[in-house]
């Protein structure tokens, strides 16, 4: 019996898969940060950079995992190591979707296009991500970054003990330059 690549990919893909399941079960689901667009006043909001967006809000707090009566395992790397592979388990399914769609004999030449196009767009997304990954961990001395884009949100979650407002802000900055998003669609979140 002769597996064929693509089978043995999928069936990769879903161990991977699994294995991320229970593990987040364990781990519990993480509270983001809220950002809004305002005025600079006393209760932190700043101005944004390219003066095209009013300002946004920054409030930055720790990410703490759900208990729900579950014992959660002690913050580490692996929680940063299971986030990024389960972001990167996402999206070569994705990509496998869309070559799937381009090598398919059966599909339309308009569809063909389309997987061609969105192939292309998240294969720049994700090189885009782990640059933008390395940038940030330069630029705070953070011991891990995860940067998850999706559609025009992207969301960046930083491991350090803490994260003050200026340093929130300069990664928000340091997204919106590379990644082209606006600002008020970016959330940072730390974990210890």
């Amino acid at each position: 019996m002769v597996l064929k690549k693509q089978t043995v990919w999928l069936l990769s893909m879903l161990a991977i898969l699994v294995v991320l399941s229970a593990y987040y079960l364990v781990q519990g689901p993480t509270q983001q940060v809220p950002m809004a667009t305002g005025q600079m006043n006393d209760q932190g909001v700043l101005p944004a950079g390219d003066g095209k967006d009013k300002g946004i809000k920054v409030s930055t707090k720790q990410v703490t995992p759900h208990t729900d009566g579950v014992p959660v395992a002690s913050p580490s790397d692996d929680y940063f190591i299971g986030y990024k592979m389960q972001r990167d388990a996402q999206q070569e399914q994705e990509l496998g979707r869309y070559m799937e769609a381009m090598t398919n004999a059966n599909t339309k030449p308009a569809a063909k296009a389309d997987a061609k196009k969105n192939y292309d767009e998240l294969s720049a997304r994700k090189d885009n991500q782990d640059q933008v990954e390395e940038l940030v961990k330069a630029i705070g001395s953070y011991k891990d970054v995860v940067v998850i884009a999706k559609d025009d949100m992207v969301r960046v979650l930083v491991q350090t003990d803490n994260l003050k407002k200026d340093k929130a802000v300069e990664i928000i900055n340091l997204v919106k330059q590379q990644m082209k998003v606006p600002g008020n669609n970016i959330v940072v979140n730390y974990k210890p």
